[in-house]
């Protein structure tokens, strides 16, 4: 269990820094399909990615100058 949380951690981990070079959330998107297939399609691995997701879009929002603050 410790090592596929690791496993599971850093794929995660990379995939966002692949955003952060990129910054195509189409493309993030795709790369977290591929993990829920890579790790299987199990709570652990959607329950992360779905924390993620969150943290990314809001980057990306921001990025794209839609940001909440920017909206009052």
């Amino acid at each position: 269990m410790e090592e596929r949380i690791k496993l599971i951690y850093n794929d995660c981990w990379k995939s966002y820094r692949e955003y952060l070079l990129d910054r195509d959330m189409k493309k993030y998107n795709e790369r977290s399909m591929q993990l829920v297939q890579k790790h299987g399609c199990r709570d652990d691995i959607k329950g992360l990615l779905f924390w993620f997701c969150g943290r990314v879009q809001e980057l990306h929002d921001a990025y794209m100058g839609k940001s909440k603050e920017a909206d009052g």
